[in-house]
């Protein structure tokens, strides 16, 4: 087998890999850089198959030009991978159109991956001419998935972004395989614990009935896939009103539609339905004059209703805005976070209201990671996803294991 480092190697973003054996090509993964609009390097033609870990754009925002390019077979992946990857798809295409960018790709792209989807179920597997693939559960956000590769017995583990620690929303990561040849692993957080997520939920809740008590207003800017359904089971119980706002809606929805996504769906249905839907200009007029909590697109604060929030409460030094995500550098959440000044759309001011950071990161922590490649002990690591992965494969080596950072570009044969 042979295994090309199309894009994410060395960087966080446009993730690609291509691997080649004596009968197949497959595509794993085909993302963008968000903030720089970067793409892989583009793979060879006749491709057998695409699969996809998840739904995320740096894995998923390139797929439909495959198609505009010829592409004309499948793309294999989680059922709910792919209903949430149409959306992220859709609205990217018009975030695009509205900035008066130049789309990679149409609706027709879209439309026509759609139409030649492969939905495939953990630990099914499915069989190619000479290799089986199979995905197994990743425990990053709902659908997500590790991709393992078996050919003649060289057997590969791409994992995708990738979680092992149970969090309210999810059970960790299946890790149950064997006999691995290679894995080639995210390595976002390769140099960081995170904090336990109990630990977390409970500041978090501290905080928000804090602020709550104090008669403000908790925004809480989140992910539309995996963060916002997260916030919605931690602030279901304190007895304050719980508004829905942007993206999460939607994602939400189609998360309910595939119970077995989620740990705990009753839990999670009974606070999306518990939860106030804002819906129009006035609901979120509505949601201001109470003391309530807000969950709300975007969650670095480019773009989405949380700007509409922030606009009106931050002459309020009563209310909190609480990030519980990573801050991409160069977003309006990374200036806010680090210099306390909100600076967007023509605006530069500094919000009166309280501005904290959790980290409830949906990807694994170093110890975490270093655990998982003790267990699964493949004969060769390809750390990617990551800064300075040369040097944790360094790390890895004084470890014992075979490691290597790869360079986007670069083939290596198992």
């Amino acid at each position: 087998m042979e295994i090309n480092f199309l894009g994410g190697a060395k960087e966080v973003g446009r993730l690609s890999i291509y691997i080649k054996t004596n009968k197949e090509r497959f595509l794993l993964d085909y993302g963008i850089d968000i903030q720089e609009m970067k793409i892989p390097i583009r793979p060879i033609p006749n491709i057998t198959a695409v699969f996809l870990s998840h739904a995320h754009l740096d894995h998923s925002g390139l797929l439909p030009e495959l198609y505009k390019r010829g592409y004309s077979s499948g793309i294999y992946a989680n059922p709910l991978t792919l209903d949430l990857t149409y959306m992220l798809l859709y609205d990217s295409l018009n975030v695009q159109k509205k900035k008066g960018e130049a789309p990679h790709f149409s609706v027709h792209d879209i439309r026509k991956m759609e139409h030649l989807d492969v939905p495939m179920n953990n630990k099914e597997p499915i069989e190619f001419k000479t290799t089986t693939a199979q995905l197994r559960h990743a425990g990053h956000v709902p659908g997500a998935s590790s991709i393992l590769l078996d050919n003649n017995g060289k057997r590969v583990v791409f994992t995708g972004d990738i979680n092992f620690s149970d969090t309210s929303l999810m059970k960790g990561a299946d890790t149950n395989y064997t006999d691995i040849s290679a894995v080639i692993c995210e390595s976002t957080y390769h140099y960081k614990n995170h904090p336990p997520r109990e630990e977390l939920a409970k500041q978090l809740k501290e905080k928000a009935q804090e602020t709550l008590l104090n008669g403000g207003t908790v925004m809480l800017p989140s992910f539309a896939l995996g963060r916002t359904q997260e916030m919605l089971l931690i602030m279901q119980d304190l007895g304050f009103p719980v508004y829905l706002d942007g993206m999460g809606k939607e994602a939400t929805k189609m998360i309910l539609n595939h119970p077995e996504s989620v740990y705990n769906y009753k839990k999670l249905k009974a606070a999306f339905g518990a939860a106030r839907k804002v819906k129009t200009k006035s609901d979120r007029s509505k949601a201001l004059k109470k003391p309530s909590i807000i969950i709300t697109t975007a969650g670095m604060l480019n773009g989405g209703p949380i700007n509409f929030y922030i606009k009106k409460l931050h002459k309020q030094e009563n209310c909190s805005l609480i990030m519980t995500g990573f801050q991409v550098p160069g977003t309006v959440g990374h200036t806010l976070m680090h210099t306390g000044r909100y600076v967007n759309e023509g605006l530069d001011i500094k919000p009166k209201f309280s501005i904290d950071f959790m980290d409830f990161s949906a990807h694994c922590g170093r110890d975490d990671l270093l655990n998982y490649l003790k267990k699964v002990n493949p004969e060769k690591v390809f750390p990617v996803h990551g800064e300075n992965t040369e040097d944790f494969a360094k790390e890895l080596k004084q470890m014992g294991f075979n490691a290597h950072a790869p360079e986007n570009g670069e083939r290596v044969n198992i």
